[in-house]
């Protein structure tokens, strides 16, 4: 029977390391990064779905001039900004692409050129900016804000005996006047193995990215526990999570 193949991860050659994470962070917005030896000769990077390593070596990295690796986004336009913003080399300014996609190209410090590539502008739908004055907090909600919040949303929810204590992390969403707006639970379920569940949003509050920050939030805190973690999503809005790096599964979503 053939292998189930569940993931693949690009490795790039570097002349040095920590130089070079320092790009992917504050250049190119990634949102967490790791190490490995000291000084470092191995290390990574991740933001939303992609995670891309890094290998000491200067032979190799000299010569990898143009080498290109392709990225997934569901904003070229939003992070196309962000990149220009920090000064990002750009090699190629953002256009829609005869191939059907809304495509730019950017060279990181070792010369590889990275195709950021979303939805053509046909298909990009206006969505609404993210509240002013809503923050968030990396936490487990009470058993009053989960009741209240995942009931809204849920149509019902009741924090069962046990469920918050045995919950090992949460992102919580306050408005500006300090109330739950939005909420989630994440399960440590095994060493580098987590699930995500209760994503919840008040419905007068939803659609406006408070979901899509929480889970960047929760993905970003499960990075810097455990590097590398698969993390399993329960839902069944695929589409939505679908943008944010998880693969559909029966029931689930899974990330690696």
């Amino acid at each position: 029977m053939m292998g189930h193949v569940t993931s693949s991860t690009a490795i790039f050659a570097a002349a040095d390391i920590e130089a070079t994470l320092a790009y992917y962070k504050d250049v190119l917005g990634f949102e967490s990064t790791w190490t490995y030896g000291e000084p470092p000769n191995f290390g990574g990077a991740s933001k939303g779905g992609v995670s891309i390593m890094f290998c000491l070596d200067l032979a190799l990295a000299s010569k990898v001039a143009g080498h290109q690796h392709w990225v997934k986004v569901d904003d070229a336009d939003e992070l196309y900004a962000l990149h220009v913003g920090r000064g990002a080399k750009v090699v190629s300014e953002i256009g829609d692409r005869p191939w059907g996609v809304r495509e730019y190209v950017v060279e990181d410090l070792n010369g590889y050129h990275l195709r950021f590539a979303g939805p053509p502008s046909s298909e990009v739908k206006p969505s609404s900016d993210l509240p002013d004055g809503v923050t968030f907090e990396r936490r487990k909600p009470t058993i009053e804000e989960f009741e209240r919040v995942a009931g809204a949303a849920f149509g019902e929810a009741e924090a069962v005996p046990g469920l918050l204590e045995g919950t090992w992390g949460g992102v919580m969403a306050l408005s500006p006047d300090g109330g739950a707006v939005g909420l989630l639970r994440v399960m440590f379920d095994a060493p580098g193995w987590f699930s995500v569940w209760d994503v919840a949003v008040l419905p007068e509050w939803q659609a406006q990215r408070i979901g899509s920050k929480m889970m960047q939030e929760a993905m970003a805190m499960i990075g810097e526990a455990s590097p590398g973690a698969l993390v399993f999503l329960f839902t069944f809005k695929h589409g939505f999570y679908e943008r944010l790096g998880f693969g559909k599964e029966t029931v689930s979503m899974r990330r690696v």
